[in-house]
């Protein structure tokens, strides 16, 4: 694993850049990603369907090897899309949710998830239940089963704050919803490819995912797993390559709910992407963790620092570390960090807009550093110094 990393590792230090905006867009990508993205765009097109009558070999090895991430037996339940945006969306709408319905979320939302749950809530009439933050930084237990005791359809959480780092416990969270009769959707965007995601085991009968972060694929690329309990509505309709004479979509699944035709690319990288990571996944994720931690502490020691971070999680910690720094606004401490220390960061509200209310980081967001195991200990140390400086500047 570390000689798979060390090369781009060494070329980040070369060029006087640290990437450490990795909760964003994955970088570098996984090794031969760009190689195998270059090949499909240099064969001749195979388009699912169309000639053979069902998936490209490329497209079938992604619904294998993400099945396999999840957990699941069932690989014709993972549906690919262009990300999880398309993924949630394809969820919350497809669950055709009535006029006085109820669906219950939480602050840790990104707007991928609120958004769509808002769109419905005004043009349908469905009741959106959003809980609240404990003072641990997690789900309010209390305010969690005061919203599930208005019996709701749908329970849609985050894994991972993209924020604070957080790692929701969704498993009791799950259970609890299923138990009062809810369909329950994982927002696993910031948690796959980073830890272990079974989709039983954490009791999710949906989960949506992306392509170009953890698992370090290209961006454009994600899907959904669908358990074989729920049914999903199509969102998008239209060619499918096969079962042309219907006249609505097909009832098979994947077929259901994918329309169109496939980026056969970009799949093929993130296929590449899953093959690595089933190959060096587990030392990766170790070494991420490691590294998250690291910074998390260190910069928790500055003077004037503020950490909207969850505590220390052991081996789960996922490496994002969010911030400000007294005397500076988060926008400018993130150009300095840029421009003057070659530090690539993420500063303001990250498009996850109420988290910031619950923890404190109104109206302006913060500073946030995400690591990944292509980052080195020289990295997170030589970020710490730079926030450290930039501490020290204001005082």
């Amino acid at each position: 694993m570390r000689d798979a990393a060390k090369p781009m590792a060494q070329e980040q230090s070369s060029n006087h850049f640290i990437y450490m905006n990795n909760a964003a867009t994955a970088w570098p990508r996984a090794p031969g990603v760009a190689d195998a993205v270059c090949a499909a765009l240099n064969a001749p097109p195979a388009s699912a369907g169309r000639a053979t009558g069902g998936d490209t070999a490329v497209l079938g090895e992604c619904r294998s090897r993400i099945a396999s991430l999840l957990g699941v037996s069932t690989p014709e339940r993972i549906i690919l899309t262009s990300g999880a945006t398309l993924s949630l969306n394809i969820a919350i709408h497809g669950l055709a949710l009535n006029p006085g319905d109820r669906a219950v979320t939480s602050v840790f939302e990104h707007n991928s998830m609120l958004r769509p749950l808002a769109h419905i809530q005004d043009r349908a009439g469905i009741a959106v239940d959003i809980v609240g933050l404990d003072s641990s930084g997690f789900i309010d237990s209390q305010d969690y089963e005061t919203a599930l005791s208005r019996a709701p359809r749908l329970v849609a959480l985050n894994h991972v704050s993209n924020v604070t780092g957080a790692v929701q416990n969704v498993k009791p969270l799950f259970a609890q919803a299923r138990a009062a009769g809810a369909v329950t959707l994982l927002d696993a965007s910031q948690s796959l490819g980073h830890m272990p995601v079974n989709a039983e085991e954490l009791n999710a009968d949906i989960v949506a995912f992306t392509g170009h972060k953890g698992l370090r694929g290209p961006a454009g690329t994600g899907g959904l797993y669908v358990a074989p309990s729920v049914d999903l509505e199509p969102v998008i309709v239209g060619g499918t390559g096969v079962r042309s004479d219907l006249r609505r979509q097909p009832e098979d699944m994947p077929l259901r709910l994918e329309a169109g035709t496939p980026n056969m690319p970009a799949f093929a990288g993130l296929a590449a992407a899953l093959h690595w990571l089933e190959q060096y996944g587990a030392d990766f994720m170790s070494r991420e963790h490691a590294l998250g931690q690291r910074l998390n502490q260190g910069l928790s020691h500055i003077p004037g620092v503020r950490i909207f971070s969850a505590p220390d999680q052991t081996s789960q910690f996922p490496g994002i570390v969010s911030f400000s720094i007294q005397g500076w606004s988060v926008e400018e401490a993130g150009f300095v960090l840029s421009e003057s220390h070659g530090i690539a960061c993420r500063t303001g509200l990250h498009c996850a807009p109420l988290i910031h209310g619950a923890v404190g980081s109104a109206p302006r967001g913060t500073v946030r550093l995400s690591v990944s195991g292509f980052n080195t200990m020289e990295h997170v140390d030589a970020a710490i110094a730079a926030v450290e400086q930039l501490a020290s500047c204001a005082s």
